[in-house]
């Protein structure tokens, strides 16, 4: 069999024809043509993922920034393009940006961005392609739910320190000035707050939730609903100075409860009147802000919290504390006594029934590490976390002035439910 394969290739060899030389050249063409735009191709989808991702952030970005309300659209664009070139910053060693678009519309919140992105090709410019240009787009808007939230506020002596209560004061401006920015917001945003320390101080809800004249600073009730929601009645009031069992000389905050508003500067000016001082009855505040969501108190005080899971409305309540709950009647009886005790299960309880009722619960930790009793820090934090549901994306622990800041802004991020619908 040697002979003829001998030949075959001999001939071949000496062939002077030219076709198969012509053949092997366009084939060779093609095959340069075809990885060229495998080559090319690939870099046009890591490029167009890469650039996505810019688009996405830069929305998003600049989304937030429109919420606050206090930005022109100019400064949004500018801050959206901005986002933009970081986000691209040392990748660009195959495209560059075209153009870049941003639209806002303030009625509805909602940001749209299109970047028109251009890559060099490298072997498909034998075929006449020098560069290709594609967009990408990306829209950022709100969810449309109305929003009722209540933040239970710890303003007890511990707050005092420099830095602790101003740091609580700059949070809370600024998770209202995101949730009711100055344009106004396509869907219902309602705030109640709910500062405590020993006490809740009722304001002039005092006597219909107490049954008496002239009574301020409210206390926890006797029996089953100690930690429910039932609406005060004879026989089932709230407890107050002079009723049984409250500590001569109780107090609570210089500053009464705020039932749900959307009265965005009333809202804001009212943290500047909070001072720190007394103990820490979180139960009663964790209570308060419930009361103030319930369609059940609505007549008693004069408010308009929707039904619970009327499918168009979010009820979420925050309760923040810089210590351990431990205060009863208007006593402390110290960390480790069983008023401590009493006032961590109320809380509890109370925020079991919360969750059940579907209000988001969110906790928040503010320099817990400063209780040095291990045993106790560790209650504090359990305290908090069970009554978030043991989610940790509705529990923070904030150790800083800043991180107390960003907690609130988280939250009021997730509210608005800011999301990418492109």
């Amino acid at each position: 069999m040697a002979g003829p394969i001998t030949l075959t290739t001999r001939s071949f060899r000496h062939d002077q024809r030219g076709g198969v030389a012509i053949i092997f050249g366009l084939s060779a063409m093609a095959i340069t043509m075809f990885a060229g735009v495998a080559l090319d191709y690939s870099r046009i989808v890591h490029e167009r993922v890469r650039v996505a991702s810019a688009v996405d952030a830069a929305a998003l970005a600049a989304s937030k920034a429109m919420l606050d309300g206090r930005l022109t659209d100019d400064d949004v664009r500018t801050m959206a393009r901005a986002f933009f070139d970081q986000n691209l910053a040392g990748g660009s060693r195959f495209r560059s940006p075209e153009g870049f678009d941003v639209q806002l519309d303030r009625s509805t919140n909602a940001i749209a961005i299109e970047a028109d992105v251009k890559v060099d090709m490298t072997l498909t410019r034998v075929a006449g392609y020098d560069s290709v240009v594609f967009p990408v787009r990306a829209t950022a808007m709100l969810e449309q739910q109305d929003i009722e939230l209540s933040l239970a506020l710890d303003v007890t002596g511990s707050m005092a320190p420099v830095g602790k209560i101003d740091a609580l004061k700059r949070a809370g401006k600024d998770l209202v000035r995101t949730l009711l920015p100055e344009g106004g917001t396509p869907n219902k945003v309602s705030i109640a707050l709910a500062p405590y320390s020993s006490g809740v101080n009722a304001g002039a809800y005092g006597r219909v939730v107490t049954g008496r004249a002239g009574a301020v600073c409210t206390f926890e009730r006797e029996g089953s609903d100690v930690a429910s929601e039932a609406a005060p009645s004879s026989g089932d009031y709230l407890k107050t100075n002079g009723s049984p069992g409250i500590a001569r000389g109780a107090t609570c905050p210089g500053r009464a409860v705020k039932t749900l508003s959307s009265d965005r500067d009333a809202l804001i000016d009212e943290f500047d009147y909070y001072t720190a001082g007394g103990s820490t009855a979180g139960h009663l505040g964790a209570l308060w802000a419930w009361y103030m969501l319930s369609p059940n108190w609505n007549a008693v005080l004069g408010n308009a919290a929707a039904p619970y899971n009327d499918g168009k409305t979010k009820k979420a309540l925050v309760l923040m504390t810089d210590g351990l709950f431990n205060t009863i009647g208007g006593s402390n009886g110290g960390d480790s006594s069983p008023s401590a005790t009493r006032s961590q299960q109320i809380a509890m309880d109370a925020c079991a029934e919360m969750r059940r009722q579907g209000i988001t619960v969110y906790t928040v930790g503010f320099k817990l590490d400063e209780i040095t009793n291990t045993t106790l820090r560790r209650r504090a934090e359990n305290t908090l976390r069970d009554c978030s549901g043991n989610d940790p994306s509705h529990h923070f622990d904030a150790a800083r002035e800043d991180d107390l800041i960003s907690a609130f802004q988280t939250i009021a991020e997730r509210l608005n439910n800011l999301r990418l619908t492109n």
